[in-house]
């Protein structure tokens, strides 16, 4: 029978009542639903009392314990600066743990193998994709500085940073993408945006103040 799986949102609502015992759920505490907008239960109420919590990390030891487990609680925790929901473990049993773990050590070398591998392949296509959205970037801004297209797709497309570069549009090499790179990078090293912070000005204001200097650059660039 195929493992029934369910969200456990580590909350950021002070509003949210367990539908069962109907305490109040803290902030940063555990609440069973679909959405952390629908109805749902404190952990205390919830089927997962008894589980362990497995954190995220271990790609192998997640797939196997889930698969192992009659129930699977994903741990999802709001990150503010992404504005998106992240895995940060999961509640399985214990005995799924321990199956999960011992299948791990059995063919932990394989898998270093096989991953090993796979890095590489990722590490290629992630050179080719830099590349290719440099080439997007000089043919959209034929006259922007000598190779500075890849110095803007390199801090555009580098991994794990949340920028632009990563996002699904941008590996589709949609236009709008590619202005909001070299706008970013023309906005940090062609005005004064960063020299502006901590002189009592917000963000925006900051913003604001530069975007003419940005047109400009982006017509010279044109």
């Amino acid at each position: 029978m195929a493992t029934v799986s369910q969200n456990i949102f580590l909350t950021r609502k002070e509003k949210q009542r367990c539908v069962c015992c109907g305490k109040r759920i803290p902030f940063g505490k555990s609440f069973i639903a679909e959405t952390e907008d629908h109805k749902g239960t404190c952990f205390a109420c919830s089927p997962f009392l008894g589980y362990s919590l497995l954190p995220a990390g271990n790609a192998a030891m997640t797939r196997r314990s889930k698969k192992h487990s009659k129930l699977c609680g994903v741990v999802l925790k709001w990150n503010q600066r992404r504005k998106r929901y992240e895995r940060k473990g999961q509640f399985v049993e214990e005995i799924a743990i321990e199956k999960a773990r011992l299948e791990c050590e059995n063919d932990r070398e394989a898998r270093e193998l096989k991953n090993k591998k796979a890095a590489i392949v990722r590490e290629q296509k992630d050179k080719v994709y830099i590349l290719n959205f440099a080439n997007a970037i000089r043919n959209k801004y034929p006259n922007c500085p000598q190779k500075r297209e890849f110095k803007i797709a390199s801090h555009a497309c580098e991994k794990h940073s949340g920028r632009v570069g990563r996002t699904a549009d941008a590996k589709e090499f949609d236009p709008q993408m590619i202005d909001l790179a070299v706008q970013a990078h023309i906005r940090h090293t062609e005005t004064n945006y960063d020299e502006q912070f901590g002189k009592g000005k917000r963000k925006t204001e900051i913003r604001s103040d530069v975007q003419s200097k940005i047109e400009s650059v982006l017509n010279k660039w044109k």
